[in-house]
């Protein structure tokens, strides 16, 4: 490559001598031609000259190009125009977020909602509260004026913002969270317009139970205003075959089964006894079961066990699953006297299969392990 540069620089012309003004000129033109005949690799060497005064490999050029390179170069920097700077003001706190790109801590809000109280220090958001929620970070903001308003009745003002936007609040995944922070924060009289549009819509409140994010609000209505959804309770009660074995729905009941009023609990132990096969042939039904079996009643336990004994090959059906495993246990802890030893002769049959399954096998050691008890009680 050096070989064949050194051929190329050697074929050139020299400069004339010319005045030291033309010279420069010339100089400048004859450096820009010289570069423009060059090979792209020799002109790359050529033009870092520019940036270094006397690079390594700089010996093994031509002096002519050199020296005319230089005086393009001097001649650019002479005609440059250095800009004055401008002073600049420091940006304020307030505008750096503007400078950055991104969203302004503090939210700007018109002049007639300025009298209003706000929350959370300078922030603003009386008037802009729907519109916030549905926003990744406006959510959090609204979320945190909810949770440190100075008091009830600023949060209620805040809270009622929302009316006439709950269906959409609910199926939105941020503003949803929002939703629950009014539920969870506020009184339950305040909570009431949530409830009200839910049960307008006729079968919404079972949509809602099936529902990713509607799901969480039905929870925290159950929750924190048991005396304002007996309907709501009711509406979901009369479908629990369905709602039991959705992904969401299933955990709507088990929270009903915890933080529900005991009329409710026993209509849901009796839905669970009518529909007890397909429900425990689901892996999310059986969760309900074995939710069921431990914080029902006493009377409703040993019905809802009794019932799934009955079934015939349910319960080893329910021992091989994941969730069903869990309630095996559960019902051999329920029953008792003839009803326990009709459940572990069932599964004491099936003791080769359940010893090759993954959840099979727990219940497996479980039944030896009381065999090996009961023989040393006897001996």
């Amino acid at each position: 490559f050096v070989a064949s540069a050194m051929g190329e620089i050697s074929t050139m012309r020299p400069l004339n001598r010319q005045s030291p003004k033309a010279k420069a000129g010339a100089s400048g033109a004859s450096g820009a031609q010289s570069r423009m005949n060059l090979a792209f690799p020799l002109r790359a060497l050529v033009e870092r000259i520019n940036v270094n005064d006397d690079p390594a490999w700089a010996a093994c050029m031509s002096p002519d190009i050199i020296r005319a390179e230089r005086a393009e170069r001097s001649a650019r920097e002479t005609a440059r125009e250095i800009p004055r700077e401008i002073p600049r003001e420091i940006p304020t706190r307030e505008e750096l977020p503007r400078l950055l790109g991104a969203r302004s801590s503090i939210l700007e809000v018109p002049a007639e909602h300025q009298t209003s109280v706000g929350c959370c220090g300078h922030l603003q958001l009386t008037g802009r509260v729907w519109e916030l929620s549905q926003d990744a970070k406006g959510c959090r903001d609204v979320q945190r004026a909810i949770e440190e308003a100075a008091d009830d009745v600023t949060r209620s003002r805040l809270v009622t913002e929302l009316a006439g936007h709950v269906l959409d609040a609910m199926r939105c995944p941020h503003a949803n969270h929002v939703l629950q922070k009014c539920i969870t924060c506020s009184r339950p009289h305040d909570c009431q317009f949530i409830v009200d549009e839910i049960m307008a819509c006729h079968g919404f409140a079972e949509l809602a139970a099936r529902h990713k994010f509607g799901c969480r609000i039905i929870q925290r209505l159950v929750e924190q205003c048991p005396q304002q959804v007996e309907g709501m309770a009711s509406a979901i009660l009369s479908d629990v075959s369905s709602i039991a074995r959705h992904p969401y729905g299933n955990y709507v009941l088990q929270n009903l089964l915890e933080h529900g009023n005991p009329s409710q609990r026993g209509r849901l132990a009796e839905e669970l006894r009518l529909n007890v096969a397909p429900i425990c042939q689901d892996s999310f039904g059986s969760a309900v079961v074995a939710s069921a079996l431990t914080k029902l009643s006493h009377e409703d336990t040993m019905s809802l066990a009794k019932a799934i004994v009955q079934e015939d090959g349910l319960l080893t059906f329910m021992a091989h699953a994941r969730h069903g495993h869990a309630a095996v246990r559960l019902i051999l802890q329920a029953l008792d006297g003839p009803n326990r030893a009709k459940a572990r002769d069932l599964l004491c049959a099936e003791l080769p299969s359940l010893k090759v399954s993954r959840y099979g096998r727990v219940v497996a050691g479980w039944i030896e392990a009381e065999g090996r008890k009961a023989h040393s009680r006897a001996a």
